[in-house]
């Protein structure tokens, strides 16, 4: 495989991981006694941060090869 197509697909994947992330994020509940969910709401939104910005300098940079 070229290195072109495995960035791609590699940005495919990381940005299909992003979008998972955030619908994790919006669907976290807590309640209780050890509520833990803000944590996890805010981890879960910088780990899609993270994703999506991987994924677009993944796929710019298989444009320039």
């Amino acid at each position: 495989m070229e290195k072109k197509t495995i960035l791609k697909i590699i940005s495919i994947i990381m940005a299909v991981i992003a979008i998972f992330v955030i619908v994790c994020a919006a669907s976290v509940t807590g309640g209780g006694f050890l509520d833990l969910s803000n944590i996890v709401k805010i981890s879960c939104i910088l780990i899609a941060v993270v994703c999506a910005v991987l994924s677009a300098v993944l796929w710019k940079r298989s444009k320039n090869l």
